[in-house]
Protein backbone atom coordinates (compact mmCIF):
# COMPACT_ATOMS: atom_id res chain seq x y z
CA UNK A 1 0.00 0.00 0.00
CA UNK A 2 3.30 2.17 -0.15
CA UNK A 3 3.19 4.47 -2.90
CA UNK A 4 7.11 3.92 -3.22
CA UNK A 5 8.46 0.85 -4.70
CA UNK A 6 10.11 -0.31 -1.65
CA UNK A 7 9.55 -4.05 -2.73
CA UNK A 8 10.45 -4.84 -6.03
CA UNK A 9 11.37 -8.31 -5.65
CA UNK A 10 9.29 -9.49 -3.29
CA UNK A 11 6.41 -8.31 -5.35
CA UNK A 12 7.56 -10.67 -7.71
CA UNK A 13 7.64 -13.37 -5.69
CA UNK A 14 4.26 -12.54 -4.93
CA UNK A 15 2.80 -12.56 -7.95
CA UNK A 16 4.63 -16.10 -8.54
CA UNK A 17 2.60 -17.41 -5.49
CA UNK A 18 3.41 -18.61 -1.83
CA UNK A 19 4.24 -15.05 -0.54
CA UNK A 20 1.64 -13.48 1.37
CA UNK A 21 2.37 -9.94 3.52
CA UNK A 22 0.34 -9.93 6.87
CA UNK A 23 -0.58 -5.86 6.64
CA UNK A 24 -1.52 -5.45 10.24
CA UNK A 25 0.61 -6.87 13.05
CA UNK A 26 1.78 -5.39 16.84
CA UNK A 27 5.07 -6.02 17.84
CA UNK A 28 5.28 -7.24 21.93
CA UNK A 29 7.61 -4.30 22.36
CA UNK A 30 9.35 -0.64 21.30
CA UNK A 31 12.38 -2.38 21.49
CA UNK A 32 14.94 -5.44 20.84
CA UNK A 33 15.73 -6.18 24.66
CA UNK A 34 11.90 -6.12 25.24
CA UNK A 35 10.28 -7.67 21.84
CA UNK A 36 12.54 -10.72 21.13
CA UNK A 37 11.94 -12.55 24.06
CA UNK A 38 8.36 -11.53 24.51
CA UNK A 39 7.86 -12.55 20.74
CA UNK A 40 9.88 -16.07 21.25
CA UNK A 41 7.88 -16.76 24.58
CA UNK A 42 4.90 -19.23 24.27
CA UNK A 43 3.48 -16.78 27.28
CA UNK A 44 2.34 -14.30 25.20
CA UNK A 45 3.03 -10.22 25.75
CA UNK A 46 0.49 -10.07 28.35
CA UNK A 47 1.17 -13.12 30.80
CA UNK A 48 5.08 -12.28 29.74
CA UNK A 49 4.96 -9.01 31.29
CA UNK A 50 3.58 -10.46 34.40
CA UNK A 51 5.57 -13.62 35.22
CA UNK A 52 8.77 -13.94 36.75
CA UNK A 53 9.12 -17.37 35.57
CA UNK A 54 11.48 -18.98 33.82
CA UNK A 55 10.21 -21.37 30.65
CA UNK A 56 12.26 -22.51 27.46
CA UNK A 57 11.72 -20.29 24.53
CA UNK A 58 10.86 -21.36 21.00
CA UNK A 59 14.70 -22.58 20.02
CA UNK A 60 14.71 -24.43 22.95
CA UNK A 61 11.47 -26.40 21.94
CA UNK A 62 12.55 -26.68 18.45
CA UNK A 63 15.82 -27.99 19.73
CA UNK A 64 13.83 -30.36 22.01
CA UNK A 65 12.16 -32.06 19.28
CA UNK A 66 15.22 -33.10 17.51
CA UNK A 67 15.62 -30.37 15.12
CA UNK A 68 19.04 -28.66 14.49
CA UNK A 69 18.80 -24.69 15.16
CA UNK A 70 21.06 -21.91 14.38
CA UNK A 71 20.93 -18.20 14.81
CA UNK A 72 22.80 -16.13 13.05
CA UNK A 73 23.07 -12.34 14.81
CA UNK A 74 24.27 -9.37 12.24
CA UNK A 75 23.02 -7.16 15.14
CA UNK A 76 23.44 -6.83 18.81
CA UNK A 77 22.93 -10.57 20.11
CA UNK A 78 20.12 -12.61 20.66
CA UNK A 79 19.18 -11.52 24.11
CA UNK A 80 19.53 -15.14 25.81
CA UNK A 81 17.58 -16.78 23.73
CA UNK A 82 20.60 -18.52 21.77
CA UNK A 83 22.49 -19.51 24.94
CA UNK A 84 21.46 -22.85 24.16
CA UNK A 85 21.57 -23.79 20.50
CA UNK A 86 24.58 -23.25 18.02
CA UNK A 87 25.08 -19.65 17.43
CA UNK A 88 27.36 -17.48 14.77
CA UNK A 89 28.19 -13.95 15.01
CA UNK A 90 28.42 -12.03 11.51
CA UNK A 91 28.80 -8.59 12.27
CA UNK A 92 32.55 -8.33 13.16
CA UNK A 93 33.53 -10.02 10.03
CA UNK A 94 36.00 -8.78 7.63
CA UNK A 95 34.36 -9.16 4.53
CA UNK A 96 35.53 -6.16 2.22
CA UNK A 97 32.77 -6.40 -0.15
CA UNK A 98 30.10 -6.47 2.79
CA UNK A 99 31.62 -5.41 6.24
CA UNK A 100 33.11 -1.81 6.82
CA UNK A 101 33.97 0.41 10.05
CA UNK A 102 32.96 -2.44 12.49
CA UNK A 103 29.70 -3.67 11.44
CA UNK A 104 28.65 -5.85 8.15
CA UNK A 105 25.68 -5.48 5.12
CA UNK A 106 22.81 -8.32 6.12
CA UNK A 107 24.13 -10.41 3.07
CA UNK A 108 26.63 -11.45 5.51
CA UNK A 109 24.39 -14.03 6.94
CA UNK A 110 24.00 -15.45 3.84
CA UNK A 111 27.50 -15.93 2.86
CA UNK A 112 28.97 -19.57 3.76
CA UNK A 113 25.32 -20.76 4.87
CA UNK A 114 25.43 -23.82 3.33
CA UNK A 115 28.86 -25.10 5.30
CA UNK A 116 27.36 -23.47 8.57
CA UNK A 117 24.35 -26.11 7.89
CA UNK A 118 26.95 -29.09 7.48
CA UNK A 119 28.76 -28.31 10.54
CA UNK A 120 25.48 -28.69 12.25
CA UNK A 121 24.37 -32.35 14.02
CA UNK A 122 24.11 -34.82 11.31
CA UNK A 123 21.22 -36.43 13.01
CA UNK A 124 19.03 -33.13 13.45
CA UNK A 125 20.20 -31.96 10.34
CA UNK A 126 18.52 -35.19 8.78
CA UNK A 127 14.99 -34.06 10.65
CA UNK A 128 15.61 -30.45 9.74
CA UNK A 129 17.00 -26.70 10.43
CA UNK A 130 15.60 -23.95 11.30
CA UNK A 131 17.39 -20.69 10.76
CA UNK A 132 16.91 -17.32 12.65
CA UNK A 133 18.80 -14.60 10.68
CA UNK A 134 18.93 -11.35 13.09
CA UNK A 135 19.29 -8.50 10.66
CA UNK A 136 20.63 -5.02 11.29
CA UNK A 137 17.53 -4.33 9.03
CA UNK A 138 16.67 -0.56 9.47
CA UNK A 139 17.93 0.37 13.05
CA UNK A 140 18.63 3.94 13.42
CA UNK A 141 19.96 5.99 13.95
CA UNK A 142 23.12 5.37 11.27
CA UNK A 143 19.93 4.40 8.27
CA UNK A 144 22.46 5.73 5.51
CA UNK A 145 25.00 2.84 6.79
CA UNK A 146 22.18 0.17 6.49
CA UNK A 147 21.88 0.17 2.48
CA UNK A 148 25.15 -0.08 -0.24
CA UNK A 149 25.12 1.82 -2.90
CA UNK A 150 23.43 -0.01 -5.47
CA UNK A 151 20.31 -0.24 -3.19
CA UNK A 152 19.70 3.43 -2.62
CA UNK A 153 16.79 4.21 -5.10
CA UNK A 154 16.04 7.51 -3.26
CA UNK A 155 18.15 10.58 -3.41
CA UNK A 156 19.73 12.95 -1.44
CA UNK A 157 20.09 10.54 1.82
CA UNK A 158 20.43 12.26 5.73
CA UNK A 159 24.16 11.33 6.00
CA UNK A 160 24.12 12.25 10.22
CA UNK A 161 23.50 10.30 13.33
CA UNK A 162 21.69 13.58 14.67
CA UNK A 163 18.12 12.89 12.58
CA UNK A 164 16.59 16.47 13.66
CA UNK A 165 19.30 17.84 11.67
CA UNK A 166 17.84 16.46 8.45
CA UNK A 167 15.06 17.73 5.90
CA UNK A 168 12.27 14.93 6.86
CA UNK A 169 12.31 13.70 3.05
CA UNK A 170 16.48 12.79 3.31
CA UNK A 171 15.32 11.03 6.48
CA UNK A 172 12.78 9.28 4.51
CA UNK A 173 14.98 8.74 1.39
CA UNK A 174 17.17 7.03 3.68
CA UNK A 175 14.68 5.10 5.45
CA UNK A 176 13.34 3.57 2.25
CA UNK A 177 16.32 2.52 1.08
CA UNK A 178 17.05 -0.03 3.90
CA UNK A 179 13.96 -0.91 3.24
CA UNK A 180 14.69 -1.73 -0.44
CA UNK A 181 18.34 -3.43 0.83
CA UNK A 182 15.82 -5.46 3.30
CA UNK A 183 13.11 -6.42 0.37
CA UNK A 184 16.63 -7.72 -1.65
CA UNK A 185 18.01 -9.69 1.53
CA UNK A 186 14.63 -11.64 2.18
CA UNK A 187 13.98 -11.85 -2.12
CA UNK A 188 18.19 -13.82 -2.24
CA UNK A 189 17.21 -15.53 1.11
CA UNK A 190 13.46 -17.51 -0.99
CA UNK A 191 16.35 -17.91 -3.67
CA UNK A 192 18.22 -19.83 -1.70
CA UNK A 193 15.79 -21.70 -0.38
CA UNK A 194 14.48 -22.52 -3.31
CA UNK A 195 17.90 -23.71 -4.61
CA UNK A 196 18.15 -25.93 -1.51
CA UNK A 197 15.04 -27.14 -2.29
CA UNK A 198 16.29 -28.27 -5.93
CA UNK A 199 19.15 -29.72 -4.65
CA UNK A 200 17.38 -32.66 -2.13
CA UNK A 201 13.64 -33.35 -1.15
CA UNK A 202 13.25 -31.11 0.99
CA UNK A 203 9.77 -28.22 1.93
CA UNK A 204 10.84 -25.01 2.54
CA UNK A 205 9.49 -22.05 3.86
CA UNK A 206 10.41 -18.19 5.54
CA UNK A 207 8.72 -16.42 7.95
CA UNK A 208 9.64 -12.33 8.19
CA UNK A 209 8.67 -10.18 11.53
CA UNK A 210 10.31 -6.73 12.81
CA UNK A 211 10.95 -6.92 16.75
CA UNK A 212 9.44 -3.42 16.23
CA UNK A 213 9.15 -0.02 14.30
CA UNK A 214 10.91 3.58 14.04
CA UNK A 215 9.57 6.63 14.88
CA UNK A 216 11.08 9.13 11.05
CA UNK A 217 9.88 12.59 13.27
CA UNK A 218 6.59 12.34 13.44
CA UNK A 219 5.36 14.27 16.65
CA UNK A 220 8.79 15.03 16.71
CA UNK A 221 9.79 11.77 17.91
CA UNK A 222 12.22 9.45 16.34
CA UNK A 223 14.10 6.25 16.74
CA UNK A 224 12.02 3.74 19.23
CA UNK A 225 11.83 2.83 22.18
CA UNK A 226 9.13 4.51 24.17
CA UNK A 227 7.01 3.24 26.42
CA UNK A 228 4.21 0.99 25.16
CA UNK A 229 1.75 2.30 26.54
CA UNK A 230 1.99 5.66 25.17
CA UNK A 231 4.17 4.90 22.24
CA UNK A 232 2.94 5.84 18.59
CA UNK A 233 2.05 3.11 16.06
CA UNK A 234 5.25 3.92 13.83
CA UNK A 235 6.54 2.08 16.83
CA UNK A 236 4.37 -0.65 17.40
CA UNK A 237 2.99 -1.57 13.66
CA UNK A 238 6.00 -4.30 12.57
CA UNK A 239 5.73 -5.60 9.15
CA UNK A 240 5.41 -9.66 8.88
CA UNK A 241 5.26 -12.00 5.88
CA UNK A 242 5.81 -15.71 4.70
CA UNK A 243 6.72 -17.10 2.24
CA UNK A 244 5.54 -20.93 1.70
CA UNK A 245 7.27 -23.45 -0.81
CA UNK A 246 4.50 -25.57 -2.93
CA UNK A 247 5.81 -28.69 -1.29
CA UNK A 248 5.90 -27.20 2.46
CA UNK A 249 1.91 -26.12 1.19
CA UNK A 250 1.03 -29.68 0.18
CA UNK A 251 2.41 -31.09 3.42
CA UNK A 252 0.38 -29.07 5.80
CA UNK A 253 -2.60 -29.18 3.74
CA UNK A 254 -2.31 -24.81 3.62
CA UNK A 255 -4.53 -23.04 0.80
CA UNK A 256 -2.77 -19.75 -0.45
CA UNK A 257 -5.75 -18.43 -0.91
CA UNK A 258 -7.14 -18.65 2.50
CA UNK A 259 -4.12 -17.20 3.97
CA UNK A 260 -4.52 -14.05 1.40
CA UNK A 261 -8.32 -13.78 2.63
CA UNK A 262 -7.02 -13.41 6.77
CA UNK A 263 -3.95 -11.58 5.61
CA UNK A 264 -5.37 -8.47 6.75
CA UNK A 265 -7.00 -9.82 10.31
CA UNK A 266 -5.24 -7.95 13.68
CA UNK A 267 -2.04 -10.31 14.66
CA UNK A 268 0.94 -9.64 17.24
CA UNK A 269 3.57 -11.42 18.26
CA UNK A 270 1.88 -13.41 20.61
CA UNK A 271 0.83 -15.56 17.06
CA UNK A 272 4.61 -16.71 16.44
CA UNK A 273 5.20 -18.72 18.66
CA UNK A 274 2.41 -21.35 17.80
CA UNK A 275 2.36 -20.68 13.76
CA UNK A 276 6.21 -21.99 13.61
CA UNK A 277 5.19 -24.84 15.69
CA UNK A 278 2.49 -25.98 13.05
CA UNK A 279 4.54 -25.28 10.86
CA UNK A 280 7.28 -27.37 11.92
CA UNK A 281 5.20 -30.44 12.98
CA UNK A 282 5.80 -29.75 16.64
Amino acid sequence: GYPRATNPQLQRLQAEGGLTYFSDVRSCGTNTQASVPCMFSHLGKEAYEASNQRFENLLDVLQRAGLAVLWIDNQSGCKGLCERVDQALTRTLEDPALCSGGECLDEIMLKGLDQRIAALDATRRARGVVLVLHQMGSHGPAYYRRSPPAFKSFLPECESNVLQKCPREQLVNTYDNSIVYTDHLLASTVRWLQGVARQRPVDTGLLYVSDHGESLGENNLYLHGLPYAIAPKFQTHVPMLSWISPELQARLALRPDCLRQKAGAPLTHDNLFHSMLGLLDV
